[in-house]
């Protein structure tokens, strides 16, 4: 997908995400229950800012093109303080607490890094798995190695012993 189609999806995603919320926050029991347009709105700029990521590393990108992107940022920007502000005044904390959207933004974080966490993990395990895979073929190779030198070792035993067998001693 070109990143304009992508950064327009993402755009259009967000804005129905937050439409929905803006409609049903007076609605809802709790946060879990607009927690899925929530995590839209995070997908959503988290494209946003990968698509923008991409677009600074590529030499032929038009002016116009990066001026959007950063613009469609700060609204996406300016959206999520809207929805904050929303969903800090239906579900209201002690001032000493960290607010409602305060403690979705670090939950969101915090799974994000969990995410990363795993995904590390995974890699170094598959690289432990390679590198025994590899320890063990070298390994297998090194023994079939010193087997094939040992039969043929015995091979050139039984033949000189079968040739000299053959010959008569002469002393």
């Amino acid at each position: 997908m070109e990143p304009i189609t992508t950064a327009l999806a993402a755009v259009s995603a967000a804005s129905n995400a937050i439409a929905f919320i803006k409609a049903r926050i007076n609605d809802v029991q709790s946060v879990a229950d607009i927690s899925q347009q929530i995590g839209t709105l995070f997908d959503c700029q988290k494209k946003l800012n990968e698509e923008r990521n991409k677009q600074a590393g590529v030499g032929d990108i038009t002016f116009k093109s990066s001026i959007d992107a950063v613009l469609e940022s700060k609204r996406l920007a300016e959206e999520m303080q809207t929805v904050a502000t929303m969903i800090n005044m239906r579900w209201p904390k002690p001032a000493d607490q960290p607010s409602t959207w305060q403690e979705i933004v670090d939950h969101h974080n915090q799974k994000l890094r969990e995410q990363k966490e795993a995904q590390k993990r995974a890699r170094q395990e598959a690289a432990r798995r390679s590198k025994e895979i590899e320890e063990t073929i070298k390994t297998t190779l090194l023994v079939a190695g010193i087997i094939a030198v040992t039969i043929v070792l015995f091979m050139l035993l039984f033949a000189t012993v079968a040739q000299s067998s053959a010959e008569e001693i002469v002393l």
